[in-house]
């Protein structure tokens, strides 16, 4: 909404639109609307169950028998389906409301929570094309349309419901304290009310810093697009759609991400971390989400790199390393140290798994001596298995390539000998190492332990594509 406009409502209602291709034929209207008539209507197991799981803990009134009041009068618009009421509700309790309470206490969502949410089956669609999935009316109402289409066992179905409550209560927040002048002045001259124009791609709203085509409708929106985000498709995906926007978008972006992560701890002392790691723990446990799992982002080619160096990683010093893996490296460092094609003294440095979802390669380095200041690279290669039960297998590929780094690997390969033997002889679990690092660190470690040895273990900071 515009502006210039806000003043001149009665209620004070702010929006979330998302663009969406669904026709008005793909939302039933035809409704028998003597199933909600609340004259016959009879209080019964799902009323008792919503009472006890939000009325009386929370405060909150949920409303799904249909009341046209509640919803926008100028747009055809039907009840839920009955079925789809709990799931939604749920939606609601678990990925919202408990996830605040986790993090910022029981006082806070009593008092900052919405008092009523309003259920609505079908969309509502706009002329410009795109679709109203929630509304927040004056910090104490949700309206949320489109229930009859949830699927409570698709994790994206459920994220993008979820994106608009955050949303929609980002916007309350807001209300109540509001965002600093900083955020504005980031993008102050990319805003467009126009937003739907087809010339405002989704690769032009992320080179311009932006985390979605709708957030470049206003700065209101923008922040309220950037905390959903953040919140429910988590930091990687943030970091890896920064990383792909181009130097200036990336650093307006992460500029943005800043000053949200200092807004809910400065004016509502609330730790943004623990917050997404609330949010990605719920939707990893209730609506199977493996996004933000490794051997996810492994399979999507979306990790990088991981650099393991022992000596100089200064995290070692504080999360601490494995003794089992510890003991393979200081074996390297003998051999390597031994004559090897008549060369002794090498010293060996460090090495990095350069992921390329079906492949490995170990890049490692080390020097001739150990007063040597010049590195040289050593490349093994490697194929990935992804196991049923999450797990990973690496089968050495011996590669004969000419370049120097595959050259070099094949001269020393008697020096890197345990690590290969490391790496082909077991079954990993690739994993978010360490547990201790905290969520000051939260996803820039990762490594693998040893399936059924916990403290047989690498790991190091992560690069993502």
């Amino acid at each position: 909404m515009k502006r210039n406009n806000i003043l001149t409502l009665i209620a004070f209602s702010l929006l979330v639109i998302l663009q969406y291709s669904c026709r008005k034929s793909d939302s039933n209207l035809d409704v028998d609307l003597n199933d909600y008539n609340s004259d016959k209507y009879v209080y019964g197991e799902l009323d008792n169950w919503l009472e006890s799981s939000l009325t009386n803990p929370y405060n909150i009134e949920v409303v799904y028998r249909f009341d046209r009041s509640m919803g926008d009068i100028a747009k055809n618009i039907s009840p839920p389906n009955i079925d789809r009421v709990k799931p939604t509700a749920e939606m609601v309790l678990n990925g919202f409301i408990k996830v605040y309470e986790k993090v910022a206490g029981a006082t806070f969502i009593k008092t900052r929570t919405p008092k009523q949410f309003v259920f609505f089956g079908s969309t509502v669609y706009n002329s410009n094309g795109s679709e109203t999935l929630g509304t927040a009316d004056g910090g104490r109402r949700v309206i949320l349309y489109n229930l009859n289409t949830l699927d409570e066992n698709d994790y994206n179905n459920v994220k993008r419901r979820l994106r608009t409550i955050h949303h929609e209560f980002t916007h309350i927040l807001n209300q109540t304290v509001e965002i600093p002048p900083t955020f504005e002045k980031i993008t102050p001259s990319d805003y467009t009310s126009d937003w739907t124009n087809s010339a405002n791609t989704e690769e032009l709203a992320q080179k311009l810093g932006f985390i979605s085509r709708y957030a470049r409708d206003q700065y209101t929106e923008d922040f309220a697009e950037t905390v959903a985000h953040l919140l429910v498709e988590g930091q990687l995906y943030y970091d890896r759609y920064a990383n792909a926007a181009g130097a200036d978008g990336k650093a307006k972006l992460k500029q943005k991400e800043a000053i949200v992560v200092d807004y809910f701890k400065q004016y509502y002392d609330i730790d943004f971390r623990q917050l997404q790691y609330e949010m990605s723990s719920t939707l990893a446990s209730l609506y199977k989400d493996p996004t933000e799992t490794l051997v996810y982002q492994m399979k999507q080619a979306y990790l990088k790199q991981i650099d393991v160096d022992l000596a100089q990683g200064a995290h070692y010093a504080s999360f601490g390393q494995s003794a089992v893996f510890k003991s393979i490296w200081n074996d390297i460092e003998k051999k390597l140290a031994l004559d090897i094609n008549g060369t002794t003294g090498r010293t060996a440095k460090s090495f990095s798994c350069v992921f390329n979802g079906t492949t490995l390669q170990v890049q490692a380095s080390y020097s001739s001596s150990s007063t040597s200041t010049t590195i040289i690279k050593a490349f093994f290669d490697f194929n990935i298995t992804y196991l049923a039960d999450g797990s990973v297998k690496f089968i050495y590929v011996p590669n004969s390539s000419s370049s120097s780094e595959y050259n070099n690997g094949r001269v020393t390969l008697a020096g890197w000998q345990p690590l290969i033997d490391y790496l082909t002889n077991n079954t990993f679990i690739p994993e978010w190492l360490p547990k201790t690092a905290g969520l000051a660190n939260f996803r820039k470690y990762a490594g693998f332990y040893v399936q059924g040895n916990a403290e047989s273990y690498f790991y190091g900071p992560i690069v993502l594509n």
